[in-house]
């Protein structure tokens, strides 16, 4: 529907919507092919993994269609905040691949069983450290620039307890590993919505740069 109405209406649209919901539209058809082959494998983990992540794209793609819609004037006092946000957004989406990989090939299980997989493991033990130090950079940076866009601010503190939280599941999960399924669940859900701050974040401040860069001209 989005599609099809961004079509219709494009005359009366940003030129961009359009082609952005036809991208969307092509993720869900993927999608969908994913999730059948994804039955018909057998929850094969690297059809599971690349589910996951098309997903991911599928849902980072409508953060960004509402964010370019949304009314906004920037205050021009962002910096390097988009490019250290966009470095933020990469890091949270190759760590979630990383825990679906880890969940569809059971490598908890498999490493502290068996002492298999545990590169599998550890890779996404490691994969915490790039993407918590790059969103609380986001966090702590936010916090010191004078005159940042409230919506920029309210952002910047909803990824900061995002990632608090994500972390604590994080390790609840493993303590646990990954035998209470709605932990596992809730880690996914609260990475995704991580993941989705961040993108809005990095969107609304490029929007901020870009719109002060205008003016000046």
């Amino acid at each position: 529907s989005l599609a099809s109405l961004s079509w219709w209406h494009r005359r009366d649209l940003p030129n961009w919507l359009p082609w952005i919901s036809t991208f969307a539209l092509g993720l869900i058809i993927f999608q969908g092919v994913l999730g059948g082959l994804t039955v018909t494998e057998l929850l094969r983990f690297d059809i599971v993994t690349a589910h996951l992540g098309t997903a991911l794209l599928f849902f980072s793609t409508l953060i960004v269609i509402g964010t370019l819609l949304t009314p906004y004037q920037g205050t021009g006092s962002v910096g390097k905040l988009p490019w250290l946000s966009l470095t933020a957004v990469i890091f949270v989406y190759l760590q979630s691949l990383l825990g679906g990989l880890v969940a569809s090939r059971w490598a908890v299980h498999q490493c502290f069983g068996a002492s298999e997989l545990c590169t599998v493991m550890n890779s996404h033990i490691a994969g915490v450290v790039p993407a918590t130090v790059a969103t609380v950079a986001v966090v702590v940076i936010a916090s010191r620039t004078p005159a940042l866009h409230p919506v920029l601010r309210q952002l910047a503190n909803l990824a900061a307890s995002l990632v608090v939280l994500q972390i604590l599941l994080g390790v609840a999960t493993f303590r646990l590993r990954l035998q209470v399924e709605l932990l596992t669940i809730c880690h996914q859900a609260v990475g995704a919505a991580l993941l989705g701050v961040l993108v809005g974040f990095t969107v609304f401040a490029l929007r901020d740069r870009t719109s002060v860069e205008c003016q000046s001209q």
